[in-house]
Order: C-alpha cells, then sequence, then structure tokens
C-alpha cells in the first residue's frame, strides 16, 4: 500500500544515473501482471534510452517536455484490435499496465511520470513514426522514468476525501 500512496509525478531526474535493462524490465513484468480483459494480452513495450530518441519524442506534447530532463522512457503499445478478442476494452488493459509501471518504479524508488498519448491522433501518429510502431499497433502512453533528483520525492500526501464514497446510490 505504500507505494500506492507514496507515487509521485517526477519531473526531475538524477541524469548521471541511468536504469539498468533488467531493472526496466522489471517494470514490464510489472505491467503485463496488470487485468487484462479476456487474458486477450492486448500490450506490448518500447524501452527507450537513446538520446537522441527521448529529446525528439519530448516534442509529442507540452507535457512530455518533461521526457527531456530524463534518460529513460517506457512506450507502452496497444496491439493490432483486430487480432484481440474483446478489442472495446484495450484502453482499460493499458492503463492498467501503466498504473503497474508507476506503482512498481515507486516501490524500487525509481521516478516515473506518465504521459498520455491516446487518443489524440497526432499524438499516436508522431509516436508510432518515430518508434515504428507497426502492424496495427499503436503508442497509448509514455511513462518516463530515473532516479529523482530530490530523494524526498516519495511521501504519503492524504488525496482522499470521505466525499467520494457514496453508499448503495449516488
Amino acid at each position: 500500500m505504500d507505494a500506492i500512496k507514496n507515487r509521485r509525478s517526477v519531473r526531475e531526474y538524477d541524469l548521471t544515473k541511468k536504469l539498468d535493462f533488467e531493472t526496466l524490465k522489471k517494470l514490464c513484468i510489472a505491467a503485463e501482471a496488470a487485468p487484462t480483459a479476456r487474458n486477450q494480452r492486448s500490450r506490448e513495450y518500447i524501452i527507450i534510452d537513446d538520446e537522441k530518441i527521448i529529446q525528439r519524442i519530448s516534442m509529442v506534447s507540452k507535457g512530455a517536455m518533461v521526457l527531456s530532463n530524463c534518460n529513460t522512457c517506457i512506450a507502452v503499445l496497444g496491439r493490432n484490435k483486430e487480432e484481440l478478442t474483446t478489442p472495446s476494452m484495450q484502453e482499460q488493459d493499458l492503463a492498467c499496465a501503466v498504473e503497474n509501471i508507476l506503482i512498481e518504479a515507486t516501490d524500487l524508488g525509481i521516478g516515473s511520470c506518465y504521459i498520455g498519448i491516446y487518443p489524440l491522433e497526432e499524438r499516436i501518429t508522431f509516436c508510432n513514426e518515430l518508434l515504428e510502431v507497426k502492424n496495427g499497433a499503436y503508442t497509448f502512453a509514455l511513462v518516463a522514468l530515473g532516479y529523482p533528483k530530490d530523494h524526498k520525492v516519495f511521501y504519503d500526501k492524504n488525496k482522499f476525501n470521505d466525499d467520494v464514497i457514496h453508499h448503495n446510490r449516488y
């Protein structure tokens, strides 16, 4: 529960430290542990640590500029909808995978920031072209990753308010 409550969007990273491939693979394994409708395996991942690609992809949107301050990210991809048993549920599958990456990163002391790409066509097209995504797959989101500059970035900030809970009816 601590990783869930302590998770924050980190936008400043220590660029002198790089995440190793095995750690990044752990994040993808955590993503794949997320629920998926009818076990349709609707996701794929691109681990990006090439500085030129990261700088280029940081231009996809104003919010993506955080990528220009990190040295690693993961692109979360949706597989071709025509190959899925329940394509209408794919975006929920993908969002669950992103959340698992964010939580596992926090648990490992890694900073992360979720950058939405889907459903904006211009963002999807930009990322797909840059990352050479093919065969009907598409870029759903990017997750900036790295060791935070500020080590006090993870803390429990109570975001809960009793007013959001309803019982039996709204």
